[in-house]
């Protein structure tokens, strides 16, 4: 093996306190060749799993200079390329470093992911192929689905040695989120359920799945017990975060379960749910959207049905938040927009990638607005040209 970046690698401690990480990337044994990548500012987390046949990557980073940081950190471990990049869920933030590693390597992903990428649109598309520009010219006849090996219940990779157990819990509204399961160190990477002192993304369209899906894969994945568990997002932890997101999806239920058998409207149920207990936890402007979700749930209603419109706006950036994330945009005339940078947005012109976004820069996007549908974190944008 080689010698490891300087200074990156920390031990592996249990978590303390506020689940919030360092201004830094950090990456952590916590196994013997099993590594955590842990996100600064709780971006997404991956983990790595060195074997003598090759490297099994579990998601990649969430904007390109985490995953290049990334990559140079495996480079440092060892010669052995990486075979596999195992998505634990299809968000960007944990999908959009694929092209850095594939081709050549495999992407594994839950055949509910694999059909989504199958049908993607022509600006994914194209976002995908040059998101890392050291690789747009290596990339520019490749598709996604090119280098994709998907499975529909549970698969297990035996590499080097190493049994790597990829569990998916099977739910109508589980977008294709799976945890990946190390047996012989006890090490988990639980994907979307692993929350740490973080309200969870639950949202009425069901995209990130529902209350009764989470508490279904928590109880499988506590089975487990976990030594350590990495989450989506946050320090690594061990099985007690498992059972302390079970209590509090039960108590989240609960509440609205209450204040739905007194009448009250579902206005008034999202305007007074609140999480106050758990004071301190990191994303409190999910609580809405969690109200929200579980009382279609307890009605036994389907996803929110939301139509998309696109519109265009031209302007300047008056404020980037998030690394080019989040954008105020001031038009020529009439209100400050919030827009949202994806990682399947497609950007051309100043900037490659949204880490590049800076206040000054003027653009020209397209951009997606949900009918009847607030969206507090800005509308997604699609298609995107920047200037200085």
């Amino acid at each position: 093996m080689k010698r490891l970046l300087p200074i990156a690698l920390a031990a592996f401690l249990p978590h303390s306190g506020l689940a919030v990480t360092g201004d830094k990337a950090e990456f952590k044994k916590i196994a013997e060749d099993v590594y955590a990548f842990v996100g600064k500012r709780n971006d997404a987390n991956a983990m790595v799993v060195v074997t003598a046949q090759g490297v099994v990557l579990v998601d990649t980073g969430n904007n390109p200079p985490e995953t290049r940081l990334l990559q140079n950190f495996i480079k440092s471990l060892t010669t052995q390329p990486v075979r596999y990049v195992v998505i634990t869920q299809n968000h960007g933030d944990h999908t959009g470093g694929a092209p850095l590693f594939s081709p050549p390597a495999n992407v594994i992903v839950h055949e509910r992911v694999a059909k989504d990428w199958a049908a993607w649109k022509p600006y994914q598309i194209k976002s995908w192929r040059k998101r890392f520009r050291e690789r747009s010219s290596a990339l520019k006849d490749v598709n996604p689905i090119d280098t994709v090996l998907s499975f529909g219940e549970n698969m297990t990779l035996h590499l080097g040695g190493k049994t790597i157990a990829l569990v998916y819990v099977d739910d109508p509204y589980n977008p294709g989120d799976i945890a990946v399961w190390l047996p012989q160190s006890g090490v988990m990477h639980a994907g979307f359920v692993g929350y740490i002192d973080r309200h969870p993304d639950i949202r009425p369209d069901y995209s990130h799945g529902t209350t009764a899906g989470m508490l279904k894969q928590l109880e499988a994945l506590a089975a487990l017990q976990p030594k350590v568990m990495v989450p989506a997002h946050g320090p690594p932890g061990d099985a007690k975060d498992l059972h302390a997101l079970t209590d509090y999806l039960l108590s989240a239920r609960q509440k609205v379960r209450t204040m739905m058998a007194k009448g009250l409207p579902l206005a008034a149920i999202v305007k007074d749910f609140h999480m106050n207990e758990y004071k301190g936890w990191d994303r409190e402007n999910h609580f809405e959207w969690l109200a929200e979700t579980v009382h279609r749930e307890l009605r036994g209603e389907g996803p929110q049905i939301v139509a998309i419109s696109e519109k265009e706006a031209k302007g300047t950036i008056a404020h980037a938040e998030d690394e080019g994330r989040r954008l105020l945009v001031r038009p020529p005339s009439g209100r400050d927009l919030r827009l949202r940078i994806t990682a399947d947005t497609d950007i051309d012109g100043a900037a490659t990638d949204r880490s590049q976004l800076k206040a000054g820069m003027k653009l020209t996007a397209k951009y997606q607005v949900p009918e009847g549908f607030n969206s507090p974190l800005g509308y997604d944008v699609t298609e995107m040209v920047v200037e200085r």
